[in-house]
């Protein structure tokens, strides 16, 4: 291990303890797609997506001008003013659309003080900025949180019409303090259930075959009101507010929007614009994310050209290009991860990025090394064996991105594991249940060195992105009796269950030789080949110009996902045996099913 300034360390300690704070990870029950969200991105609320509360009710008036958007979320000012005839002024908005059977949700923290109730919740609305459900034939209530009770919430579900209203399966749930900061509130609604969810973990169920289902709007509000027990609004808190962070509806994909998956078949012609290369380096790897600001941002790795292909393990460094489309065309913008000296584990070499937003932050995993630097006639053995799992934690693509002063996945120490010489080639996707999945690649010290081995891929999970990450035994990816049947997996989570594509080195899985082949997981642990194993190899690849060069080499894949759709695969490609001039190309690829409608989201 090498030795790393103090000053460092603890700058990092409180990286990595903001990185927790901002990315609780949930994702929606199995089953469901996003179809519709407001991430609270842009300078002014969306008035084509929301109406106003403009009632007067309990202690407040509800005012537009108390909402507005601020660094990425939306604001429900609370205040003491004079509005009508009451004394103090609140907020909320309404989606103009209706929605029905799904699953709710939204991030938000409430307000200070006593005196405020803030909800989320559905109830159709009549169309006057009120509360009066005089056609609505439900009311779900997400979260009422009173104000003067910071650490806990009600949820409920209401038969509004026909009449009588009914009230159905009221429940307080307990909480950390839901002031201090943001927390996850979900609602999944189906014909036979209300099921409300907490930070992605369920707290109760009510039966919903006692009303008759109806359309319903979604609602943000937070207004001053006595109930909870409330005596009087704390004055010395104010003005304050209710932040919400985002809110989604994801609609129901009857559970067989995965299940005939083939990437295969989604494959298209490649516009010459896809292809990323400069004459002056060898590119490889290559993983998108679209930032805030519209352009897709591509992290690769490359090394000077002339030093010839194996220098990637002693010259590489990862770098930054932009482009206006998944396809291009490029234009390189910086390095992200330099060289930074051998006093640090990755000092030497950065590779193998791939690239996830959480929340508002955006994790840059990557393989480094260190080592003396010398090209040989065969991998320079050091830097290969002192690969290790790193992160880089930024606010933009564009950064500056913070390197952790250690690798987040290390070799074990342990000379009989499966990773006791290295690790390498992270791949992480988003788990529902909360936390992230790791494939990363392995080898053991069993056989002999340098080489090692056998090589095999393995798995590790976090609660968090930034770990700490736990290693869980068992091979994934495995060929009977084959010591390297895969490698370079890149994992993400469908509708209902997990995916991946892997290299296959010789052809174990997909009988095809040298080529990509689909995989598939229900719980991310336990792999089995996907119906239509096949995805590519060089020889699939064609370009839409008509370019007879052919590709000799395709790894390292990644794909680029929007609206739940794959929409491009990624690849490391090179058209001579020599892998001089290697470069990266954006397959595209089909739509499997028509898309749902959604804007951007943070992936949380």
């Amino acid at each position: 291990m090498r030795i790393f300034p103090a000053i460092f360390t603890a700058f990092l300690l409180v990286t990595a303890a903001l990185a927790q704070t901002e990315s609780r990870v949930t994702l929606p029950p199995p089953g469901y797609r996003l179809a519709w969200s407001d991430e609270f991105d842009g300078g002014q609320l969306d008035t084509n997506k929301w109406d106003f509360r403009t009632d007067s009710k309990m202690w407040s008036t509800q005012k537009p001008e108390n909402v507005s958007l601020r660094a990425g979320k939306l604001v429900l000012a609370v205040k003491q003013e004079e509005a009508g005839d009451k004394h103090y002024t609140g907020a909320g908005i309404i989606s103009r659309q209706a929605f029905k059977f799904g699953y709710y949700e939204a991030r938000f923290k409430v307000p200070p003080g006593a005196g405020w109730h803030t909800s989320f919740w559905m109830m159709l609305h009549s169309g006057d900025g009120g509360t009066g459900p005089a056609e609505a034939a439900q009311e779900l209530d997400v979260c009422e949180n009173d104000s003067v009770n910071p650490t806990n919430y009600a949820v409920n579900v209401h038969k509004w019409n026909p009449p009588p209203h009914v009230s159905h399966g009221h429940r307080t749930v307990k909480t950390p303090d839901l002031s201090s900061d943001f927390h996850v509130f979900g609602c999944e609604f189906t014909k036979a259930f209300v099921k409300y969810y907490f930070e992605g973990r369920l707290v109760h169920t009510v039966a919903a075959t006692n009303f008759t289902p109806g359309d319903q709007n979604i609602w943000l509000t937070t207004i001053a009101s006595n109930l909870g027990g409330t005596r009087r609004v704390d004055d010395t808190k104010l003005p304050a507010a209710a932040e919400f962070d985002y809110v989604r509806f994801y609609e129901p994909t009857n559970g067989d929007a995965d299940a005939e998956m083939d990437l295969g078949s989604m494959i298209q012609p490649v516009p010459a614009t896809a292809k990323w290369a400069d004459p002056n380096f060898n590119i490889w790897c290559g993983s998108q994310i679209k930032g805030e600001d519209g352009k897709y941002h591509l992290f690769y790795s490359r090394w000077p050209r002339a030093l010839g292909h194996l220098a990637w393990v002693t010259h590489s460094e990862v770098a930054h290009a932009v482009g206006d489309s998944p396809f291009g065309p490029w234009t390189h913008r910086d390095v992200a991860l330099p060289a930074r000296g051998t006093n640090y584990w990755d000092g030497s070499c950065t590779h193998n990025p791939t690239i996830i937003r959480v929340g508002k932050l955006y994790y840059l995993y990557y393989m480094g090394n260190y080592a003396d630097g010398v090209l040989n006639a065969t991998l320079n053995w050091t830097h290969r064996n002192h690969q290790r799992i790193g992160l880089a934690v930024a606010e933009s693509p564009d950064g500056p991105w913070r390197r952790f002063d250690r690798p987040i996945l290390d070799a074990s120490q342990d000379t009989n594991a499966p990773d006791a010489l290295l690790v390498s080639n992270p791949s992480v996707a988003l788990r529902p249940d909360g936390g992230v999945l790791m494939v990363y690649k392995a080898v053991a010290m069993k056989d002999p060195l340098p080489f090692g081995g056998p090589v095999s891929l393995l798995i590790a999970t976090a609660d968090n992105p930034a770990g700490p990450f736990t290693k869980h035994p068992g091979e994934v990816f495995g060929a009977k009796g084959v010591k390297f049947a895969a490698e370079d997996p890149f994992i993400w989570r469908g509708v209902d269950r997990y995916w991946a594509v892997v290299k296959d080195n010789s052809g174990n899985f997909t009988h095809q030789g040298y080529s990509l082949a689909l995989w598939e997981s229900a719980d991310g642990f336990v792999w089995k080949l996907a119906q239509h194993p096949f995805v590519a190899n060089p020889e699939s690849i064609h370009w839409e110009n008509g370019h007879p060069d052919k590709l000799t080499a395709l790894e390292r894949p990644q794909l680029v996902i929007e609206n739940g759709q794959p929409i491009a695969l990624g690849c490391a490609a090179a058209d001579n045996q020599n892998r001089e001039g290697s470069f990266n190309v954006q397959i595209p690829l089909k739509p499997a099913n028509p898309p749902s409608a959604q804007t951007g989201i943070k992936s949380r």
